[in-house]
């Protein structure tokens, strides 16, 4: 196994976090009523393709990218783990880009409120690590 610092773990254990929510995103925007009316906005104006046709083609991809996004997840959260010391480390930092990637593409994609708890619990868990 190649020599690696103690830190290089942390850019594979943050895009597996990223990427874990940004899964979630697509997989809710697969079956949410909101990706309907978005989606039917969007066709309204453009008016290239039947509404019905490009809303199933529009929820096939979301469907196609949450494994994609589950998969470069995984292969990356692998590689963290190979080059951290401690699995634990990986765990804490990953959950931490999971739970904020989360809440802050929920915030801008699905308009979901973000309490002032919500600020003070990740400034607490970035303070662990």
């Amino acid at each position: 196994m190649a020599t690696t610092t103690s830190s290089s773990f942390i850019p594979f254990a943050i895009i597996s976090g990223f990427f874990a929510a940004l899964s979630s995103v697509f997989a809710k925007l697969f079956s949410d009523e909101r990706t309907a009316l978005f989606h039917a906005y969007f066709v309204g104006q453009l008016d290239l393709v039947p509404e019905k046709t490009s809303l199933m083609v529009t929820r096939v991809i979301c469907f196609a990218l949450i494994f994609g996004c589950n998969s470069i997840m995984w292969t990356t959260f692998t590689k963290a783990l190979n080059a951290a010391p401690s699995s634990v480390q990986v765990s804490i930092v990953n959950g931490a880009v999971n739970f904020s990637a989360s809440a802050i593409l929920g915030y801008f994609v699905f308009n979901e409120p973000l309490a002032l708890r919500w600020n003070n619990f990740i400034i607490t868990i970035s303070k662990e690590y």
